[in-house]
């Protein structure tokens, strides 16, 4: 893995806005991604592991529904 740019702090704070700018965020690389690319896997764990984390109970449904989550 290549050496960071910058020491990413331990904990984020963000308000519900910015989680939903986020979520929709990541959604976009996954739409445009083609599917079965090595580009659309890793936009769907990046798509899972944020949702995951910043909106449990969609996460889970992802999870469900992903043969890989």
């Amino acid at each position: 893995m290549p050496e960071p740019l910058a020491q990413l702090p331990h904990e984020v704070g963000l308000d519900v806005d910015e989680v939903r700018e986020v979520l929709f965020a990541v959604d976009l690389p996954v739409e445009l991604s083609a599917a079965r690319s090595s580009d659309e896997a890793r936009a769907r764990r990046a798509q899972r592991l944020s949702t995951t984390k910043l909106w449990p109970d969609l996460g889970e449904l992802l999870n469900q529904d992903d043969p890989e989550g």
